[in-house]
């Protein structure tokens, strides 16, 4: 006795259409590829991409050599109005300009630090007499010596030095 077992026919998948408009490819899992496939990059796209990303990686360096360049000069200029300031305040507790160049440690950014001698007495109403000064601090912002040196660049020519110059009115007591 045979039964009969009526099973649903399978139908087939319908297939993407990616894969209905691909030619020569009979199992999607093959790892053969089409040799019209248009997948890949041409060598022009790589080479304009290649040049896209030189350019960044310029523009990148040139900005972080312009940062650090910026960050120098602004130390020194600190650390050289730091200097003048503290040279004022020597003299405002009696020093003479020739113990205060003595007593300040050099800097190579300095090019002159000047106290007027004498100095000029300025009479306060209710308070006295002061003597004033004006001291000024001539220096150096950028680090220029000579064009080359053993093959290093650094920073350019000595005739052509970047000077900033800071002016400080002081005042003491009187002692003469």
């Amino acid at each position: 006795m045979k039964s009969t077992t009526n099973f649903p026919k399978r139908e087939t998948p319908p297939q993407p259409a990616s894969l209905r408009h691909r030619t020569g490819l009979q199992n999607p899992k093959s790892k053969i590829q089409n040799p019209k496939s248009t997948a890949a990059y041409t060598l022009i796209e790589v080479l304009v991409a290649a040049a896209i990303l030189m350019i960044a990686v310029a523009a990148a360096a040139a900005l972080a050599l312009a940062t650090v360049t910026q960050e120098e000069i602004n130390a020194r200029i600190a650390r050289c109005l730091n200097l003048h300031e503290q040279a004022v305040r020597l003299y405002q507790l009696g020093l003479d300009a020739d113990t205060i160049t003595a007593i300040l440690p050099p800097d190579p950014a300095v090019v002159s630090l000047d106290f007027p001698v004498p100095a000029q007495p300025l009479s306060i109403p209710n308070l006295g007499t002061v003597d004033q000064v004006t001291s000024t601090l001539t220096f150096r912002t950028t680090p220029q010596s000579d064009a080359w040196t053993a093959g290093a660049w650094t920073g350019g020519e000595s005739s052509n030095t970047a000077q900033r110059t800071s002016t400080i009115v002081a005042i003491r007591p009187y002692y003469r």
